[in-house]
């Protein structure tokens, strides 16, 4: 165990609360490259240098480098952030009108057109049929996002929320629906219906168009036979007795 083991967990318990000088911060971000050394001193030495931690952010390599304790892997580390920092930031999309399974199209096409590694996502309804909420998975394999049951009713439990539109992408092939996306819908149609939210579309975006479960008429023959209500249907409940 290092002797500065004790210190930085005491730091770490910090964090949260936030009420940090600024080389304390910096002491904190340079835990994981520096697990044997005095971070702290490093943290000055770099401020002394520098000024402010804007300006360290924006130093060169070399500079970084200058200062003493800061090789090429702390001084990449700090680039890297600074290249996130400085970099302008992008307008997000936004859908403000009620949605409309075909209305929703366009937005689809402009936030996943330049999206290259699969993703779903979850968009939550209120009672108006607004997005109020989204909600994104994605998965180091490039082609192969799992979504884990639990992962999605603890997102459907929002309070105050009435319907579910799930958009996944394709960033290679054809929007057409495969096997696996139709036991999917099946398998989300189910949930939704256990915790009373309507399914109201699972739309693919690929490269070459978008598919709508809705718009084709899908949806509606998945959610006839996949609904919490129709399992209960089959089950077959013995005779209640008096005694």
């Amino acid at each position: 165990m290092s002797i500065h083991d004790g210190h930085r967990k005491r730091m770490y318990q910090k964090v949260a609360a936030g009420n940090f000088s600024e080389h304390e911060w910096l002491e904190v971000l340079l835990y994981p490259l520096l697990p044997r050394r005095d971070t702290n001193a490093i943290a000055h030495r770099l401020l002394v240098r520098f000024g402010t931690a804007e300006a360290m952010f924006n130093a060169s390599m070399e500079q970084l480098q200058s200062v003493e304790g800061v090789g090429i892997a702390v001084a990449s580390h700090i680039k890297c952030i600074g290249h996130f920092i400085n970099r302008p930031p992008v307008k997000q999309p936004s859908f403000q009108d009620a949605f409309t399974p075909r209305g929703f199209l366009p937005y689809v096409k402009e936030v996943y057109q330049p999206i290259q590694y699969e993703v779903v996502d979850f968009y939550l309804l209120d009672g108006y049929s607004h997005v109020v909420a989204r909600q994104g998975f994605s998965a180091e394999n490039l082609y192969d996002v799992k979504v884990m049951p639990e992962e999605i009713t603890s997102f459907l439990l929002t309070k105050d929320i009435s319907g579910v539109v799930i958009v996944h992408n394709h960033p290679c092939g054809e929007a057409r629906p495969s096997p696996q996306d139709d036991v999917m819908t099946k398998n989300l149609q189910m949930l939704c219906s256990m915790h009373n939210r309507l399914l109201c579309d699972h739309i693919i975006y690929s490269p070459d168009g978008v598919y709508s479960y809705y718009l084709s008429g899908r949806l509606k023959e998945i959610s006839q036979r996949f609904s919490f209500d129709k399992m209960l249907d089959g089950i077959e409940m013995p005779p209640l007795s008096q005694k």
